[in-house]
């Protein structure tokens, strides 16, 4: 970890430390619980797209919190050796700028989205065919991929890279054009506050109650209906259909509810921070850099750790992984026993050759003897 010049003054403070040690630290171990996790479920879910929406917006979430990890916490991790990335020349400035909001507000309302769906399925189950298909789902992608482009494509013009003085040292920071600086500095704020989180985290919350409600007291009528419905097979075909649908439910429910607990602190931060004045020293600076930094690494998490909530809530879900990583060992054991089997077969021939050569050697001693 390298001490920059601009930070020795603030070295001497605890928190800050504090905050460099959980950057250091916690972001690796992040970064690849969250690559892994993300690839094995776009692949997963990718394969079930055409059985159910839900999973194309949940395979489409995976690619979305994996840019957002790299973009967003490897940036942090890798800002504490070397320079930021997008404080090093003005196109990165530009381009990471962009791509932190636009994937963290897309990924955000995907969940969002499937949560919405999964309501119309709890809630009007006869209805939810109509609007709940694969060709709506990839409308409803592609409508909130776009939307949140054109939300964040001012961050292509509005910003770029400047030199500033901190602590008698210049250093290049990637901020806001003069002509700007009010809409990015004092209104974008609470703009991104509401579209990443005050907004998704309200209807979250009020579609999982809803959701909630509808689960117990449908599965308060199934147990009535239960005692006098008919083994016949339509009625067993409906039963899986609910099944499915039921464990699709708690997964998403799973994933929500993670939503809700990871990204509260940061809630709670922006409206504190949004309220509070600026800190006026070091050591007000240093601790509100050490609550934001535990507030972010929560964000974080909530990016990283759906593919083991999928796992926890969908047995099939562990199935498809487990047959997945064991295709993979079956494949590699194969190309393995092909190249031995080859090189087996080159040694028999290089050998079948040698014999034949000694044999028709001893025979032409035998003949001139």
């Amino acid at each position: 970890m390298t001490i920059k010049a601009y930070e020795d003054s603030l070295m001497q403070y605890s928190d800050y430390i504090a905050h460099k040690q959980i950057l250091l630290v916690v972001s690796p171990i992040l970064l690849v619980i969250g690559t892994l996790g993300n690839v094995f479920s776009f692949f997963i879910l990718m394969n079930n797209a055409k059985k159910a929406s839900t999973y194309s917006y949940l395979s489409v979430l995976a690619l979305m919190d994996l840019i957002v990890l790299y973009i967003g916490l490897f940036r942090h991790w890798l800002g504490l050796f070397v320079l930021n990335i997008e404080d090093m020349n003005n196109v990165l400035c530009k381009i990471v700028k962009f791509l932190g909001y636009f994937s963290s507000d897309t990924s955000v309302w995907l969940i969002v989205a499937v949560t919405i769906e999964r309501t119309i399925v709890v809630m009007v189950p006869l209805k939810a065919p109509r609007f709940c298909n694969a060709r709506n789902a990839r409308i409803t992608i592609a409508t909130i991929i776009t939307f949140f482009f054109l939300v964040n494509f001012h961050f292509l013009w509005s910003v770029k890279l400047q030199e500033l003085s901190y602590n008698e040292t210049i250093i290049s920071k990637c901020q806001a054009k003069p002509q700007y600086s009010y809409l990015v500095e004092n209104i974008w704020p609470w703009v991104d506050a509401g579209i990443y989180s005050f907004v998704p985290f309200s209807v979250i919350i009020i579609l999982n109650g809803f959701i909630i409600q509808n689960v117990i007291s449908a599965k308060k009528a199934r147990a009535i209906l239960r005692q006098h419905s008919s083994f016949s097979s339509t009625g067993s075909k409906q039963r899986s259909q609910g099944e499915m649908s039921k464990k699709i439910t708690f997964m998403l429910l799973a994933v929500s509810i993670a939503f809700l607990v990871t990204t509260l602190p940061m809630v709670i931060v922006l409206i504190y921070t949004s309220f509070a004045e600026d800190a006026g020293d070091d050591y007000s600076l240093t601790k509100r850099m050490l609550i934001e930094t535990i507030a972010e690494m929560l964000m974080y998490t909530n990016h990283s750790i759906n593919f083991f909530l999928y796992c926890a809530t969908g047995k099939k879900f562990r199935n498809q992984f487990k047959s997945l990583i064991c295709c993979c060992s079956k494949k590699n054991f194969r190309r393995q026993s092909t190249v031995n089997f080859t090189e087996s077969y080159r040694l028999c021939k290089v050998n079948e050759t040698d014999m034949h050569r000694i044999h028709v050697q001893k025979e032409d001693d035998g003949v001139q003897l």
